[in-house]
């Protein structure tokens, strides 16, 4: 059973979905949603207090908050363990994901994977950019929360 929660930030309100196994599912949405979480265990609070630690301008390696990416396709899964992999400000080029993902010249397969990704920011699709610059940002956000997202994450040094 997945259990839902939001809460605002700095960029937005953010919906957070979990499971036993981990997070499956944040994104930006607009306003609370039915079904919403009356309380969420300690590792989903702890979740959101580093979420918005980091989202407020104190950029945090979030790799180690479980995710749960069942509902992932085995390519799409490929894609975000590569994603989960990279460091905050590090930036990959959808062929370089292809490439890591053990599909080479599959760079559209990526850009489908990215704009599928259920779980913004803890599989962090705003590091994919075009070969020729940021590019924009379909998956449940906007290019600008993309640049705010990159910037941000500058400030860790890479």
């Amino acid at each position: 059973m997945i259990r839902q929660l939001s809460f605002a930030t700095r960029l937005g309100r953010l919906r957070l979905g979990w499971s036993p196994e981990g997070i499956c599912l944040l994104r930006f949405a607009g306003t609370p949603g039915p079904g919403e979480a009356a309380a969420a265990p300690a590792w989903v609070q702890e979740a959101v207090r580093r979420l918005l630690t980091h989202l407020a301008g104190q950029p945090q390696d979030l790799r180690d908050i479980p995710v749960d990416l069942t509902g992932l396709t085995p390519f799409q899964r490929r894609v975000a363990e590569v994603l989960r992999a990279t460091h905050p400000g590090q930036t990959l080029s959808y062929g370089d994901v292809a490439l890591l993902a053990g599909r080479p010249g599959a760079a559209r397969a990526v850009g489908q994977a990215v704009k599928a990704n259920p779980i913004l920011i803890l599989v962090p699709c705003h590091r994919v950019v075009a070969a020729n610059g940021p590019g924009g940002w379909s998956a449940f956000g906007t290019p600008e929360r993309k640049a705010q997202l990159l910037a941000l994450e500058s400030l860790t040094g890479g």
